[in-house]
């Protein structure tokens, strides 16, 4: 090599050398992180293969040396320790303004993902000083096939700025509980929207249900296949059109003669052929110069959307059939600023016309009211041949998110080992359909992050489904999440487990209630009970056996003074927008609502009577002379009004009755 070569070449060398030796940390460990205050707290990463690590914090110095594969890990004691703040050294690389407090693990599908930006309390938040004591970390939406060490995310505290991006039950949970115990509280926030709980699952914690297994197997040929047999469907269904007569005509924007009518029904309407929507919106002289984002949801039939006669838009047949959101950019310059009336045009073959909602115009919302429809062409619903030929739509593609493991691979197992306090789940609508499976997968899952943490004991503490769906008259007409809500109840049977009740804090119409107090401090109440030993935190009402006296029914319950609480005159649909319906009573001759008895038939009946006696319920119906069961808030949206003296809803059952 000659001087030349060697004079570049040292420097490279050197710089490779450092950087192949320089110690890395997940992402967990960074600025504002929360270590538990507990011993053993691992602190772990990686480093050249044999590389000496040193970890500092605060006079306690532990060193190891990265194995084979560089990876190292050490533990620190910090049950004794002091808050903080402090700083974390690991050989040259220095993490500030680290506390030492809680650190809960909240984790699940979409209500516990929900953002503080749309829950009911943030403005009042917002005016509260900086809490530095509380700090949130969400863990970057990924997923993977495999496992997968790297992750990203960031602590922050809370404040007026970082609180809309918190999870809003993670937040609320973490102000109780810092509170209560005047000590920092971290929420690590690993969540994604729609997501069953086999996504969350190590492969290994999936293998003993074969039943769920083949599930999964299902799902990912699905996806698999998907790709050749959608283009087969598209080319059939254009062909189809073509043949009877039912191809897309030239577009020509409504004249003075369209007769176009309000229309205030959500979600769509019947028909197919040409179908034009209009409505009017302000574009404010910043948007016009710099452009703005158009969101509108998914749409399901092809369309083109105009803001004036200008087209900014257009969802083509394929996007329309996968279900796709549109969401595109107007550029500046495009719209001029002021009043414009907004087109939408579809074109559909199906039998109903579905409009994406809500309408979003850069920061304009456009919500159901305001809007005409004028139908310029009605190909008629298809009859006889056409419609025995129609071809039938493939489904969406499952997403790749959806697949079993694929979240924990991404999301969960870089977490591990990072010590937790225990953790929060919201979980459970996206198997609402299974929920013979979830009864066993569901405690499955927290055995085995429980062994992957090496904490066997870490609490886990999870929320049953809120109320959803409207009121239904006949009772046994169930739905499908009073079973799911049984199936979720399987874990209790677990040490250290907790489960909050929300029969009182759904929406009838959205299934992510904006009241995101009532969980998050119900889920704080029973961690100062289950993990920090408060003894004086109520429980929920519970019945523990039903017992035939004649033709009534003395139900048992435990843990606490029953009450009947007040119905309010109107069951909510949406809060957000303030929809609402007058609530029927089940039983209007009783003091309590929900309660409904069957006999040998199985036919179920409404209770007549419902009334507190006590520690009990006495149930008849004139329509069950010989009762073999009783259910309680046993529907998917249940007019439920059972609580005990400290304001908690009783625990919804079906139950068989003794003689």
């Amino acid at each position: 090599m000659n001087r030349l070569k060697a004079l570049l070449y040292t420097p490279l060398m050197l710089t490779a050398l450092s950087l192949a030796g320089a110690v890395k940390l997940p992402a967990i460990f960074s600025d504002h992180a929360v270590l538990a205050k507990r011993n053993g707290v691992p602190v772990f990463g990686t480093a050249a293969p044999g590389e000496k690590v040193t970890v500092k914090f605060n006079g306690q110095e532990v060193s190891t040396v990265a194995d084979s594969q560089g990876n190292f890990l050490v533990k620190l004691d910090l049950a004794d320790f002091p808050e903080g703040p402090f700083e974390l050294h690991v050989n040259d690389r220095v993490i500030k303004d680290v506390l030492v407090g809680e650190v809960f693990l909240a984790s699940g599908q979409s209500n516990m993902e929900f953002t503080f930006s749309g829950a009911i309390g943030l403005a009042e938040a917002q005016k509260l000083p900086a809490n530095r004591k509380i700090r949130h970390f969400k863990v970057g939406n990924r997923y993977s096939l495999t496992p997968v060490r790297t992750m990203s995310g960031q602590w922050v505290t809370a404040d007026s700025t970082t609180l809309p991006k918190f999870s809003a039950i993670g937040y609320f949970f973490a102000r109780k509980l810092n509170a209560g115990l005047n000590t920092p509280v971290g929420i690590v926030n690993s969540t994604w929207g729609g997501t069953p709980i086999e996504c969350w699952m190590s492969e290994e914690s999936l293998k003993p249900f074969p039943v769920t297994v083949k599930v999964g197997n299902e799902l990912l040929k699905k996806e698999q296949n998907y790709p050749q047999v959608f283009r087969k469907f598209l080319e059939d269904i254009s062909a189809w059109q073509s043949k009877y007569g039912r191809d897309d005509i030239p577009v020509k924007f409504p004249g003075s003669e369209a007769e176009w009518r309000p229309h205030t029904s959500h979600g769509g309407t019947t028909g197919n052929g040409v179908l034009w929507m209009r409505n009017r919106i302000s574009i404010s002289p910043q948007e016009a110069e710099k452009g703005f984002q158009l969101r509108l949801n998914r749409f399901y039939s092809p369309a083109q959307i105009f803001i004036g006669k200008i087209k900014v838009a257009e969802v083509s047949p394929e996007m329309a059939w996968r279900n796709d959101f549109l969401v595109t950019t107007v550029p500046g310059g495009k719209i001029p600023a002021g009043e414009h009336e907004v087109l939408l045009r579809y074109f559909s073959n199906v039998d109903f016309m579905y409009f994406p909602q809500p309408h979003r115009y850069g920061s304009y919302v456009i919500n159901d009211k305001g809007w005409e429809i004028y139908r310029e062409k009605d190909f008629g619903k298809p009859a006889g041949q056409a419609l025995k030929e129609r071809p039938v739509h493939p489904g969406g593609m499952p997403s790749p998110v959806t697949k079993w493991s694929r979240l924990y691979n991404a999301m969960i197992y870089p977490l591990i080992p990072y010590r937790f306090s225990g953790v929060i789940w919201y979980q459970g609508e996206a198997n609402a359909g299974r929920p013979a499976e979830y009864a066993k997968i569901f405690p499955a899952m927290i055995s085995d992050w429980r062994e992957k943490f090496a904490d066997p004991a870490m609490p886990f503490l999870f929320c049953q489904l809120a109320s959803y769906r409207l009121p239904v008259s006949d009772p046994g007409n169930t739905g499908t999440w009073p079973k799911l809500r049984d199936a979720q109840k399987a874990a209790l049977n677990l040490e250290n487990t907790g489960m909050v009740v929300l029969t009182d804090a759904g929406e009838a119409l959205d299934i992510h209630p904006r009241n995101k107090l009532i969980p998050g401090e119900r889920l704080a109440d029973l961690a100062m009970k289950i993990i920090y030993g408060k003894e004086d935190i109520p429980a929920y009402p519970e019945a523990v056996k039903a017992v035939a006296k004649g033709d009534k029914v003395e139900i048992s319950f435990v843990n606490g003074k029953l009450l009947s609480r007040t119905l309010p005159d109107k069951v909510i649909h949406k809060s957000i927008n303030g929809s609402s319906a007058k609530l029927v009573r089940r039983s209007p001759r009783s003091s309590l609502e929900s309660f409904a008895l069957c006999g040998a038939d199985g036919k179920w009946f409404w209770a007549d009577r419902a009334e507190i006696a006590g520690d009990k319920v006495v149930v008849y119906s004139s329509k069950v002379p010989r009762p073999v069961k009783v259910r309680f808030a046993y529907t998917d949206y249940p007019l439920a009004n059972l609580f005990n003296e400290a304001g908690l809803p009783a625990v919804p059952f079906e139950m068989s009755i003794t003689r």
